[in-house]
């Protein structure tokens, strides 16, 4: 079965870079239902998902057009909404024909990058059918009290889980050249272990280098080396709960724990008993610890400071996912914390619970 989507794959975009180029990206067609909605076409690049253009339908009818500086991943639907259809994009004249209201299921044509994409999204698809369907079935075992036959469809579900990656590189290693694979390679890849990303970044091909996917691991690889343990904690300054600039590299002299969270985090929320714990043990041992928020809104920040009785020092410039210290430290998901020594040395990351006092105990007592 492996072997036949690869050699599928490979076939349609053969088949797909015959096509001839345009001189820009041109979209046409029919989109029922779109009167007097906005319909906006989004662009996911290395800065997440930003709206590029707003698209103007008379009854009906698609006629877009603009020029790419490169292919990219674009996000097609009404503003403000999640249903939106997603492709890769490149200047080519593609065909879109259904209906607003569904806009996901709608009949789309591309280019050869366009092609690529779609063979690994339409065998995404697939998967996700046969995962609800094992859903719903599991469900019924249980209600049956069938655990023989639950543990069958368990066993099932997770081999279709974890074939899911498989899918992915089978494409990326068929077209190695294609900017489509740079997306889908910083897409498995960006939270793994850097020597994965950079096991990720070889499968493609170097004239890649300049994609924005590619370049958008490459810069985490680097920032991920610069915040690697055993490296000197880059300093950052941020303002603390009344707007008083506070330097990172005021701690020294203490054991640090930096650790960058948000009151909308869940986790980070139900870890927040476990650190209020640990630091009251070791606060008067040399240990301290800098909360960095992720958060936007300033009440709220406060607020989970206060419910939570967080009593060491918080800073953030309210900038959510832009958080300059976050980005400096290459967070890509929260809780997340980095342990420093006395020097400002990087020591440990991401402990958390009785894995993060067993180290606090082991330096301090």
């Amino acid at each position: 079965m492996k072997n036949l989507l690869f050699f599928a794959f490979a076939a349609l975009v053969a088949l797909a870079s015959c096509q001839p180029q345009a001189a820009s990206f041109k979209l046409t067609g029919q989109l029922e239902g779109a009167a007097d909605k906005v319909v906006v076409i989004s662009i996911y690049d290395k800065d997440g998902v930003n709206v590029k253009d707003t698209l103007t339908i008379t009854e009906g009818v698609v006629n877009y057009s603009t020029e790419l500086t490169e292919p990219v991943f674009v996000l097609l639907g009404e503003a403000d909404s999640r249903n939106t259809i997603n492709f890769f994009a490149d200047n080519v004249e593609y065909t879109i024909n259904g209906s607003l209201d569904k806009i996901a299921e709608a009949d789309l044509t591309g280019g050869a990058v366009f092609t690529v994409y779609k063979s690994v999204s339409d065998a995404l698809k697939e998967v996700g059918e046969k995962n609800d369907e094992l859903k719903k079935a599991y469900g019924e075992a249980g209600q049956a009290g069938d655990t023989a036959k639950q543990k069958a469809i368990y066993e099932e579900y997770q081999a279709n889980q974890e074939s899911v990656e498989n899918i992915q590189m089978d494409v990326v290693k068929a077209n190695p050249t294609s900017p489509a694979s740079a997306f889908i390679v910083n897409n498995v890849y960006r939270h793994k272990t850097v020597e994965e990303m950079k096991e990720g970044l070889a499968l493609l091909d170097p004239t890649l280098n300049t994609s924005t996917y590619y370049v958008a691991l490459s810069e985490k690889i680097e920032k991920l080396e610069a915040v690697a343990v055993g490296k000197m904690a880059p300093d950052f300054t941020m303002n603390d709960t009344e707007g008083n600039p506070v330097a990172l590299s005021s701690f020294k002299g203490k054991y640090l724990l930096v650790d960058f969270w948000a009151s909308w985090c869940g986790p980070c929320r139900r870890e927040n008993p476990n650190v209020v714990k640990l630091y009251a043990e070791f606060k008067d041992k040399g240990f301290d610890i800098l909360g960095v928020s992720l958060d936007q809104k300033e009440d709220a920040w406060l607020k989970a400071i206060q419910d939570d009785q967080l009593t060491w020092n918080h800073v953030s410039d309210l900038k959510g996912w832009g958080c300059e210290a976050a980005k400096l430290y290459a967070v890509s998901g929260i809780p997340h914390t980095v342990l420093l020594d006395k020097e400002g040395m990087i020591i440990a990351k991401n402990l958390r619970g009785e894995e993060l006092h067993a180290k606090i105990a082991e330096l301090l007592n």
